[in-house]
């Protein structure tokens, strides 16, 4: 499969979405208790983890993405180019993320999620994707290649275009796990 790094905005909302219907799928029909279930005797991440995690990150990078337009919005050019990564560092990295993963990093602390969660974490992950897509909307028409943003997990200064898409293919592999996790043996659903 080849992997599609540049997205006109439409296209990304258009992911953005896709992702939320699958992350609600996930959810849907199953206890919270069943949510909350872990597989590889409880060292794996449950579903609601997964989604939490995202949720945290997500928050973050729409915090950041949002400063660094307010500080920056009269300088934004109209888009020429499509939403895409800058250099073939980041065009690396983000290709990492694409599931399944080609190795794993443990999450940071402040985005590492509790082991116990309510369902409701479903809908902070939602309510964050429409919030990105809602960024995007407005945002999407400028040109964001070129617009620095402070990254509020590791001290890099990336793109705007290569923080959307971090975050689009870091949900990516985050729903795969956790879409893994009700193929695991034991799940409960």
């Amino acid at each position: 499969m080849t992997l599609k790094l540049e997205y006109s905005p439409e296209d990304y909302i258009a992911e953005l979405d896709r992702q939320t219907q699958m992350a609600k799928a996930l959810a849907e029909g199953l206890s919270e208790d069943t949510l909350n279930w872990q597989p590889n005797d409880g060292k794996g991440w449950s579903i609601l983890q997964c989604l939490d995690h995202l949720a945290i990150m997500n928050a973050k990078y729409a915090e950041a993405l949002q400063e660094a337009v307010a500080e920056n919005e009269d300088q934004l050019e109209p888009r020429t180019v499509p939403i895409q990564p800058s250099g073939w560092l980041m065009r690396w990295w983000i290709g990492t993320e694409e599931p399944p993963p080609r190795f794993k990093l443990p999450a940071p602390k402040k985005i590492q999620p509790p082991s116990k969660l309510s369902s409701s974490v479903v809908q902070d992950f939602c309510g964050l994707q429409k919030q990105l897509a809602d960024f995007v909307r407005k945002w999407g028409g400028s040109d964001l290649g070129d617009l620095k943003v402070k990254d509020p997990i590791v001290p890099l200064h990336l793109t705007a275009d290569t923080q959307l898409l971090l975050v689009s293919y870091h949900n990516r592999r985050h729903l795969w796990q956790a879409a893994n996790v009700t193929k695991s043996a034991g799940f409960p659903g």
